[in-house]
């Protein structure tokens, strides 16, 4: 049986002449559908605007392609914007949301054609260029054709939807591209406009990742709401038809989606373009912009990043909002812990200023300083660091190099948190050894003769002690090493 990479291979070297022929609307590989169900067999997969009875020799799809099986799917991919003439009522969601995120309705404020558009505002992100919240849509919905300019403003929700100008209006045009991989667009948020990285009935977005066949997804968009399908082809290369000044328009390398008709009957519709794809644990896998009926296709995350210069807004990206001061989105408690610990590793002497909001957003309600500090408290203040100089973690007064042990990098010049607590295991273990057993004095009785000699249970007590700050140390640099997913 062949690997899906060879199957792969293969479906590139015919694409180009089944694209070719009529009715063809697109290819991929994906999971072989018999009488309405899908199978685990891995196929070519032809995909058509109607399937036909007849159709003449040479412009059949064979059963296999060199021993590779085929199939033949009906689905017409159209762009999913909603279009309404100027006095339609609105048709979906009309929520109009003080906190600008993912899943709800926007569009144009332009009137264009003597129609008025909506989709779906996607996720929001941040523009690398100028490191600020932006919103994620399509091109199609935020430029609609060729007559876009950059600046164009927008309004949430749609003006289809109750969206009133110059009222409703968050935003306008930065950028956007209609590419052979990306349909894409890049809306700025307006500075009195607050935003955050849920999506609406989603909740966090964690990140991104690489979509997988048979991976579950869910989506939240503009007219369907929150649907849930699972992927069932890649390498999708379709024709889209988008219409007067555009036209037809090929993009490659696509994420194919099937609905889970036991949930919904379609996993989107006109007006959810623009749609995040989420994964079931909350990464972001694709920018969904076309459909078919029960068939939806989306443009990989990773493309959609790089076309625009963007990054995905997550709870990594929190971490840059707290350095900003900001803390209103913070309300889960497990969510403030992950953000705890993606800002240990960054973590500096001024990292954050606000004392109230280190106890925000550290667990058990400790400061970053009391976090930072633990380690010196500890070992530090007893045991000075030999080391050329003070650190950023453990400022204090040069320590003088040991009678033989030779000097060691200190803590300062390790670049992470992680590079310091190593270097200072290496350094403490240095200290067990570096006096000879013959010179170790004997601290089974007091160390000076006018001193009485510890009890059993001052003895007892200390060892505990020690245990004790033991458990806390090691307790702590595991929750530092723990990996934020």
């Amino acid at each position: 049986m062949a690997s899906f990479e060879e199957i792969l291979a293969r479906k590139q070297e015919v694409e180009d002449h089944y694209l070719g022929l009529p009715g063809v609307t697109g290819i991929d590989v994906g999971f072989k559908e018999v009488d309405g169900q899908t199978t685990n067999q891995l196929a070519i997969r032809v995909h058509v605007a109607q399937k036909k009875d007849r159709v003449p020799v040479n412009q059949r799809v064979p059963a296999d392609i060199d021993g590779i099986v085929t199939d033949v799917l009906q689905r017409d991919y159209e762009p999913q914007v909603a279009s309404a003439a100027l006095d339609m009522s609105a048709l979906a969601d009309t929520t109009h949301y003080a906190t600008l995120q993912g899943g709800v309705s926007m569009g144009p404020s332009r009137v264009i054609g003597g129609s008025i558009f909506a989709g779906t505002l996607g996720a929001i992100v941040i523009d690398n260029v100028t490191n600020q919240h932006a919103a994620l849509t399509n091109f199609h919905v935020a430029c609609v054709d060729s007559t876009w300019h950059v600046g164009d403003r927008m309004v949430q929700p749609s003006r289809i939807d109750t969206g009133v100008v110059p009222a409703d209006e968050f935003g306008a045009i930065l950028r956007a591209t209609l590419s052979g991989a990306v349909d894409g667009g890049l809306i700025s948020i307006d500075p009195a406009k607050s935003s955050s990285c849920d999506i609406a009935e989603i909740g966090q977005v964690r990140g991104t990742k690489a979509a997988t066949l048979g991976m579950l997804v869910r989506k939240r968009g503009r007219t369907t709401g929150l649907t849930y399908g699972s992927v069932d082809g890649l390498s999708a290369t379709v024709n889209v038809n988008y219409g007067d000044g555009i036209g037809l328009r090929t993009l490659s390398n696509q994420v194919s989606i099937k609905t889970d008709t036991t949930r919904n009957p379609l996993f989107s519709d006109h007006g959810d373009s623009g749609s995040a794809i989420v994964d079931d644990t909350g990464y972001v896998v694709a920018l969904l912009f076309a459909g078919a009926g029960t068939g939806t296709v989306g443009n990989p995350i990773a493309s959609v990043l790089s076309e625009l210069n963007i990054s995905m807004c997550s709870g990594k990206a929190i971490v840059k909002d707290i350095k900003d001061g900001r803390k209103d989105f913070i309300k889960d408690k497990e969510l403030r812990k992950e953000v705890a610990k993606e800002v240990a590793k960054e973590v500096g002497k001024d990292f954050i200023k606000d004392k109230e909001l280190r106890k925000d957003v550290l667990p058990d309600n400790k400061g970053l300083k009391d976090i930072v500090d633990t380690p010196r408290k500890r070992i530090g203040d007893t045991w000075p660091i030999p080391g050329p100089g003070p650190g950023p973690l453990f400022p204090g007064p040069v320590a003088p190099r040991l009678p033989g042990v030779p000097r060691r990098p200190g803590v300062a010049g390790a670049s992470s948190l992680d590079d310091r607590l190593a270097s200072l295991e290496e350094q403490l273990g240095a200290l067990t050894s570096f006096i000879s057993d013959e010179l170790r004095p004997d601290l089974s009785t007091g160390a000076f003769s006018s001193e009485p000699d510890l009890s059993e249970e001052d003895l007892a007590a200390l060892r505990a002690e020690l245990t004790q700050q033991a458990a806390d140390a090691a307790a702590a640099k595991a929750d530092f090493d723990t990996p934020w997913a």
